[in-house]
């Protein structure tokens, strides 16, 4: 078997611009963060994200001046508040949002897996958020005329590239994520074209073959794994390590001068030269001590 072993900085230039990328991770927990910062970095442009429901990802691509649209169910950063500077973007129009409940997103990513003209489901009837499609179609109320039920088609969802973080890969591109995976990235992997796993360690193929049951996603649904030890960081990767409130609340802070932000953004986030160097840039070990441990 061929290796699928890449690094952060190949597989980010294996991003084109103007690509659809499907993001992992659920609000403040195991976001791809430090392949994130490389697109960034790489200055990557026109780019649509997919993001049920995330966070810090968005904000950092925004911020960088990466993103055209968002499709998502909420970016935020829970009890801290709104993702900043995708507000701003939004607010501005200087980033096109398709706002969608976690569910007919999911849906819709259910249905390109499938490849199916549409995911029936139950979700969203009766509210607001269909009316926000009415021009697209994308999720539309429709009446099953064999039982007369109502129900809303959530078509396809094409996604050039899903990029999501876990805990254990082997060279071959078998992934793990432990304990197991709770929330969607599955949903985003199954749709996509292409799919990179950052993972927080390498570990040999035999680990696979031993607990096959344990597989989250089977090489041929993987195409790059990259490492990246505390590559979700400052988000969580739960049990390995919480999310970085301390982060998050200078992030936060420093958004709101411009100038500030400016700064913080490029020495704290873009300058350091390679992960192990943001990391370092963000209090190292220091930092990483108070993140470690089970929530």
């Amino acid at each position: 078997m061929s290796s699928k072993v890449t690094t952060l900085a190949e597989a980010a230039e294996s991003v084109p611009d103007g690509a659809t990328i499907a993001l992992g991770g659920l609000s403040m927990n195991s976001a791809p963060m430090a392949l994130v910062r490389e697109l960034v970095r790489q200055e990557k442009r026109d780019l649509t994200l997919v993001a049920i429901v995330a966070g810090m990802p968005v904000d950092w691509l925004v911020a960088g001046g990466c993103v055209s649209r968002v499709l998502s169910g909420l970016i935020s950063f829970e009890g801290l508040g709104l993702a900043p500077n995708f507000r701003h973007a939004v607010q501005s129009g200087a980033v096109a949002i398709e706002e969608y409940s976690e569910h007919l997103l999911i849906a819709r990513c259910q249905a390109q897996a499938y490849q199916l003209p549409f995911m029936p489901t139950k979700a969203g009837l009766g509210t607001d958020v269909l009316g926000l499609h009415t021009e697209s179609g994308t999720i539309r109320e429709e009446v099953d005329e064999a039982t007369g039920e109502r129900y809303v088609a959530c078509t396809r969802l094409p996604i050039d590239i899903s990029l999501v973080h876990a805990h254990e890969a082997d060279d071959a591109g078998n992934v793990r994520v432990l304990p197991k995976l709770v929330w969607m990235d599955s949903e985003i992997v199954n749709a996509a074209d292409r799919t990179i796993v950052t993972v927080e360690r390498m570990v040999p193929h035999r680990t696979f073959t031993d607990e096959p049951e344990k597989t989250t996603y089977p090489r041929f649904m993987v195409d790059s794994v990259a490492p990246a030890t505390h590559g979700a960081f400052p988000t969580s990767c739960f049990p390995d390590y919480r999310h970085h409130s301390p982060f998050f609340l200078e992030y936060s802070k420093a958004s709101r001068d411009p100038e500030a932000f400016r700064t913080f953004f490029t020495e704290r986030v873009v300058a350091p030269e390679t992960w192990e160097d943001f990391l370092d840039a963000n209090g190292g070990a220091a930092a990483l001590l108070t993140t470690e441990g089970r929530a």
